[in-house]
């Protein structure tokens, strides 16, 4: 479904345009004290689908340019506003379902290379600040050719023992609409629509002045219409229910003026999904002004209960050939670089993913022929005025 791949860059693109680090005490909450302007493009780009695994349609995958424009600054000594935009045009092929060769191995039924997209998505969040934390909402618009998406957030932090230790909660709701692309011969619904809300609560704790430590549990609810519109005999559950729980720990290495990041993320869904994802990041200083960082993150996850590694036509009941619903591993090697002066950050990124059955904990005895490679690029520049 194109809204899902767009969703899956958003991500990207956002992970890729942080600018970590990690401090040694916790400050007072305080709007910016100056305004900020920034804009980021990232390139992404799938690798071509192997000769061998293609049954019929073209071997490309998707091309996805993203510009992101930033804007952050105070309103007054209480409050601060933030604007993000972003411009995505995303042209490709897409899986459009698995078939059974005549080795009896899986090959792809791809589409035309003629996909051509376009998405615009508009955010605004709004935060007050108090002496012991804070409090935002947020309000954003998504569009693509064939869907719409509104959400709407709010959330908060409070500091105890000295702002040391953190609380930090939030509830969120987004009501989506897509209406598919038409093809003569397929028969694929006029507009179907999906609601999704989901609440997360989590803590910060300063263990001592070179370390820290986060987690914090977000529950999911999806409910509507959630098969992909674009596939073959793809009939999915009407509701899915998430759990995820992720952990931090910052340590900051003074021998090496430099801080070491490890990430930890725990899945868990009503559709038999069990996924963890492992991160290491080091961010080595190399002076005032230039920092390096190279990272490592392993992700792997079990199967769907209706996952099929065939499409089967003619039967009822739940099924799909998605990939991103098989079992399979997958590795990412990153490495960014971010420079910055008194008024100003540059960060230039790149990260390079492979997914592959083998990856898998357990293993993969059917290898979906849809998991993909990509390579991701990323370039950006903030300026304080």
């Amino acid at each position: 479904m194109k809204q899902t791949k767009s969703s899956r860059l958003q991500a990207l693109t956002a992970a890729a345009m942080a600018l970590p680090g990690i401090s040694a005490q916790v400050q007072a909450d305080a709007p910016p004290e100056r305004n900020e302007i920034g804009y980021h493009y990232s390139q992404y780009q799938e690798d071509r689908a192997p000769e061998s695994a293609v049954a019929t349609g073209s071997k490309s995958r998707y091309d996805i340019g993203t510009h992101q424009f930033r804007w952050l600054g105070p309103v007054n000594e209480d409050y601060s506003l933030l604007a993000t935009f972003d411009y995505e045009g995303m042209s490709g092929a897409s899986p459009m379902g698995v078939t059974k060769g005549a080795d009896g191995k899986p090959l792809l039924v791809m589409s035309g290379a003629s996909i051509e997209d376009t998405r615009m998505d508009l955010n605004v969040k709004a935060t007050r600040y108090f002496p012991e934390g804070n409090a935002s909402a947020s309000l954003g618009y998504s569009t693509e050719d064939d869907y719409n998406a509104v959400n709407l957030g709010v959330e908060g932090e409070k500091h105890f023992n000295n702002k040391s230790t953190t609380l930090s909660g939030g509830v969120g709701f987004s009501s989506d609409t897509i209406e598919p692309t038409q093809q003569s011969g397929t028969v694929r619904p006029t507009s179907e629509d999906k609601t999704s809300v989901t609440g997360f609560i989590g803590g910060a704790q300063v263990i001592n002045a070179v370390s820290v430590i986060q987690t914090s549990l977000t529950v999911t609810m999806h409910d509507g219409y959630l098969s992909d519109p674009y596939r073959s005999n793809d009939v999915r559950p009407d509701s899915r229910l998430g759990f995820a729980w992720n952990t931090r720990y910052r340590r900051w290495m003074a021998d090496s003026n430099a801080a070491l990041h490890l990430d930890y993320r725990l899945y868990s869904d009503d559709w038999g999904i069990l996924s963890h994802t492992l991160g290491m990041e080091w961010h080595q200083n190399l002076d005032d002004s230039l920092r390096i960082t190279p990272s490592l993150r392993y992700y792997t996850q079990s199967q769907a209960d209706f996952y099929v590694p065939f499409d089967v036509s003619g039967i009822a009941g739940e099924q799909s050939s998605d990939y991103r619903l098989s079992p399979y591993g997958a590795i990412t090697l990153g490495l960014a670089a971010v420079a910055s002066g008194p008024n100003w950050r540059l960060r230039v990124s790149g990260e390079r993913y492979y997914s592959d059955g083998d990856f898998a904990l357990g293993g993969v005895d059917v290898e979906n022929p849809g998991l993909i490679n990509f390579t991701l690029l990323t370039v950006g520049m903030e300026y304080l005025y």
